[in-house]
């Protein structure tokens, strides 16, 4: 049975359980609890719940081990039940079978995964001969990781109830592949002093005390394949685990996922990567680096839909064939987009860095500190991509504005630090009529002032090479660049006498296009003017004559 007719029959059997009156956990333990009964799994096993009655017609559900069913239920159905409320999601089967290559799983080896959820690694590392236990607070997700086991051959029993975090470690395993829950922040107190990484704090992501539960339970050189949020790579604040995961693994791949790889499994829009570490004692080698574009499925929709090309199988081939991308093994970068990064620039071409012509000035403040100051404000929106100029803004009072706000000067050079690929850089210049010498915008906006050049600057910041530099960003759902990173962006340098040239040519074709834009803002008024009857056609065609300026008297 294909995947999308056993969607289909899953669907009436919800709608039938509701229509007898069950509703969110009890329609999900009644179907539970009939599929247990089908399977043939010990009653001891069941999930508590009442029965369904004949008249919900749950015997028409196909038992098929081709698709993983269970996984349809976490994925689409009863949304009271699993609509992340843990901080987990379903893990999509192509990126289960990536890993299990990745960790290099062989028959025999002993494989837990300790926020097993439906079980998806499970039944995958069974199907490959692997030994299989699994631990899962959730009860509703035990049930159905029990079932999913009973379905694939597996024992049921490998699954037990347990929270992970307060859980004793008894035994070691040879691998571990988990998707565990998404920096949910745990402020329980004996889970704290558990562990080295939380143990003086308050509290602790639960990315971040995952890392160390894990440890405890590999033996030393067993192997820890697991999915954890894209900035545990990237940003600062993980800069602790990043060192202690150093210290106690050594690196056998790091592979980055696009944003909106969980999408289509009713899972978050941000980005995530997967990363494979062996425990020490372990042979130190040259290790798998590499960022996944597209995973074979439409990462912007909402329902899974295969598309071209796949790379999560391509990867998987050439790990097969041994041409997977790898890295030095003296290499201490951990982000794959860093390591992968090409500026674009020839060889041989001078190159300085972007902060010998601007420096980075923060300057977030909050508005309304000042309720009745006007500010001239210029918002993300309000820029020509295509030539980094200003084409809009308003005047507004402190006390209009909430939050904070960047405040600049006419000169600046703004860089919006989301989603840099968008290329929202622009030079601060007057529209022209009164405006408040006080300016402001965006907190996504950085504030570069310029040191000398200043439109050779704001060339230079808009320019492919800068953006090739920043693929490396900071964020799940809305990447952003670390402002700290855009002085230190190189970019090509032609030498001061070009430069001064470039720098004459391009003030003069920003003013002659500022003149132009101001005269089509001008011819603008005059039509709308006319179109509202405030011009006749002897004074439309009298400012037109001067060269589109409105004139005082206007038509009757």
């Amino acid at each position: 049975m294909s995947t999308q007719a056993f969607a289909a029959q899953l669907r009436v059997a919800e709608n039938r359980l509701r229509a007898v009156g069950l509703n969110g956990r009890s329609a999900f333990a009644a179907l539970c609890r009939h599929l247990a009964a089908r399977l043939h799994l010990p009653k001891s096993l069941w999930i508590e719940g009442i029965d369904a009655p004949a008249s919900a017609g749950l015997d028409l559900l196909d038992l098929t081990a081709d698709v993983d069913l269970f996984g349809l239920a976490y994925e689409r159905f009863f949304p009271e039940v699993f609509k992340g409320e843990r901080g987990q999601f379903f893990t999509p089967r192509p990126l289960v079978e990536m890993m299990t290559e990745l960790a290099g799983l062989q028959a025999g080896d002993r494989v837990l995964d300790p926020t097993c959820g439906s079980g998806g690694f499970l039944v995958v590392a069974h199907g490959l001969g692997a030994t299989v236990s699994g631990i899962e607070l959730d009860p509703e997700l035990v049930a159905l990781c029990r079932l999913n086991l009973q379905l694939h051959g597996a024992d049921p029993r490998a699954v037990r109830r347990a929270d992970l975090f307060r859980d004793p470690v008894h035994e070691q395993w040879d691998l571990i592949l988990a998707n565990p829950p998404f920096s949910l922040p745990i402020r329980d107190p004996e889970s704290l002093k558990a562990f080295e990484l939380s143990r003086t704090q308050d509290s602790a992501l639960s990315d971040v005390i995952f890392v160390e539960a894990a440890h405890a339970r590999l033996r030393p050189g067993g192997r820890l394949c697991m999915v954890l949020p894209h900035s545990v790579l990237a940003n600062d604040r993980f800069e602790r685990l990043r060192q202690w995961m150093d210290e106690r693994f050594v690196r056998r791949a790091i592979v980055a996922l696009p944003e909106g790889v969980f999408r289509p499994f009713g899972g978050a829009a941000g980005r995530a990567c997967v990363i494979c570490l062996q425990k020490r004692p372990a042979r130190v080698k040259d290790w798998i680096s590499t960022s996944i574009e597209c995973p074979g499925y439409d990462t912007k929709r909402k329902q899974y839909r295969p598309v071209e090309p796949d790379e999560l199988s391509m990867l998987r081939v050439a790990l097969r064939d041994g041409t997977a991308p790898r890295v030095s093994a003296e290499e201490c970068t951990w982000n794959p987009d860093a390591l992968s990064l090409n500026s674009g620039m020839g060889e041989g071409v001078t190159r300085t860095r972007l902060g010998h012509f601007v420096r980075w000035e923060p300057s977030l403040f909050r508005p309304s500190a000042e309720p009745e100051k006007e500010f001239t404000e210029v918002d993300l929106a309000d820029v020509d991509k295509a030539t980094g100029e200003v084409l809009r803004s308003r005047t507004r009072k402190g006390k209009e504005v909430k939050g904070r706000k960047t405040s600049f000067e006419q000169g600046d050079i703004l860089f919006a630090r989301m989603r840099p690929q968008l290329n929202n850089v622009v030079i601060v210049r007057s529209l022209g009529g009164k405006t408040p010498r006080f300016w402001m915008g965006s907190s996504e906006w950085v504030r570069l002032v310029p040191e000398r050049e200043p439109h050779f600057a704001l060339l230079a910041a808009r320019s492919s090479f800068v953006r090739a530099q920043l693929k490396a960003t900071h964020g799940q759902t809305r990447p952003r660049v670390q402002p700290s990173d855009l002085p230190e962006v190189e970019v090509p340098d032609p030498g001061a006498e070009l430069r001064a040239l470039l720098e004459v040519q391009l003030a003069a074709a920003h003013q002659i296009r500022a003149r132009e834009r101001q005269k089509i803002h001008r011819l603008t008024e005059l039509y709308e003017a006319f179109g509202r009857g405030e011009l006749s056609r002897e004074a439309f065609k009298a400012a037109l004559d001067s060269d589109g300026s409105i004139p005082e008297e206007s038509a009757d």
